[in-house]
């Protein structure tokens, strides 16, 4: 299973699709209303380590291309996590009642793991 693998201390960014439950890409990202991302230690907790929202680490640059860019700065990546494995988790929210978790794919593999590893200088 793929992972979204970071080196600590560095930023990262991925470019994540969106597909709906038929395995459409979606079009109509820049209609949410909510976006956030979140990176836990255990999957079912409650306060993730890292949140990012539209506000803040997420953009919808081509809404109708159906991507989302994270992006996670040196401050999460090197401080706020420490050298482990993570799960990450992504929802997507339109109103009220259309809330969406959407599975994360990294190159073409559905995950939820993000690892941060030790940033070795040679």
């Amino acid at each position: 299973m793929k992972q979204w693998l970071i080196k600590a201390g560095n930023t990262s960014v991925q470019d994540i699709p969106v597909y709906d439950k038929d395995g459409v890409l979606v079009t109509n990202l820049a209609d949410a209303t909510e976006i956030k991302f979140q990176i836990k230690e255990k999957r079912d907790e409650v306060t993730p380590k890292v949140e990012k929202t539209l506000i803040s680490g997420i953009d919808v640059d081509t809404p109708s291309a159906g991507y989302l860019r994270i992006t996670l700065t040196p401050t999460d990546t090197g401080t706020t996590l420490s050298v482990r494995e993570y799960f990450m988790a992504l929802q997507i929210k339109w109103s009220a009642t259309e809330i969406y978790e959407i599975i994360i794919e990294i190159e073409t593999e559905k995950t939820d793991r993000l690892r941060i590893s030790q940033d070795i200088v040679q």
